[in-house]
């Protein structure tokens, strides 16, 4: 699985970039020239062509930094105080060493079988960025999610009216829509729309772990500890939960809106 995985990631990248470029492409070239004809207003027009380019630019921006960025490795040297406040793990427990790739293993640092290296604060293996999500790049992450969400909705909404101009026989559509339009316009909104309601899943459950400071796999940790302390007569408490906000400043800063622009 690991092999299939580091095989599968660079071509989950090219795949993911081909559907953005051909989704946009669609918007710039089909989409904006229909609603010039239409007789929109010129300033309307602009409005929508510029709201386009700034999803378009946020989306590849963070896109490219999830990808590139190195998820976050541990120090050589064990128990690096400076890095462990950095990361709010100070007083839960002693750095160890991971036995895999010998490098020091704070708190919340796992190893990753497909990068072959220890990630702090791993939240799991991504293939559609080829990279590992931790530290250093969950924040690109999720702003990737959420311009990608919010490109997808706006191609949704925009496009829709001609969507149904697209599928309706050839007969009746409208004659200044080539053949060709009509099946990017199609095949980009269906993309745009199953795109979004995935990422409407996805990105919620994201949203939860931001807010109350979990990983993906200490989701899954936090679940089996939380049912044995049922099975006791006990409560369980995440112990990295700081607070809705301060948990959301621990991914995003202390700004909580110039923080989602780069």
């Amino acid at each position: 699985m690991d092999v299939l995985l580091r095989v599968l990631g660079p071509l989950l990248v090219v795949l993911a970039v081909s559907l953005i470029s051909f989704v946009a492409y669609t918007f710039f070239t089909v989409l904006i020239p229909y609603f010039a004809d239409g007789g929109t207003p010129l300033p309307l027009l602009l409005a929508e062509l510029a709201l386009g380019c700034f999803l378009l630019v946020n989306l590849l921006y963070n896109y490219a930094m999830a990808i590139c960025l190195n998820a976050g490795t541990p120090p050589e040297s064990a128990g690096d105080s400076a890095k462990d406040a950095e990361l709010g793990v100070v007083g839960f427990g002693c750095t160890k060493e991971c036995q895999k790739c010998f490098r020091s293993k704070p708190p919340r640092a796992h190893h990753c079988s497909v990068c072959k290296r220890c990630v702090l604060k791993m939240d799991h293996h991504c293939p559609w960025i080829n990279n590992c999500v931790g530290f250093n790049n969950y924040r690109y992450f999720c702003l990737f999610m959420l311009y990608l969400a919010l490109g997808c909705l706006y191609v949704v909404v925009m496009g829709y009216h001609l969507f149904l101009r697209s599928v309706v026989p050839l007969r009746r559509r409208p004659a200044k829509m080539s053949f060709a339009d009509a099946q990017c316009m199609t095949l980009s909104w269906l993309i745009s729309l199953c795109i979004f309601l995935a990422l409407c899943l996805l990105g919620g459950f994201h949203l939860y772990l931001v807010l109350t400071n979990q990983t993906t796999i200490e989701f899954h940790v936090n679940l089996t500890n939380r049912h044995l302390a049922r099975r006791k007569g006990e409560s369980y408490r995440n112990p990295y939960d700081l607070g809705w906000s301060r948990n959301f400043q621990q991914v995003f800063g202390p700004n909580k809106f110039f923080h989602f622009l780069w």
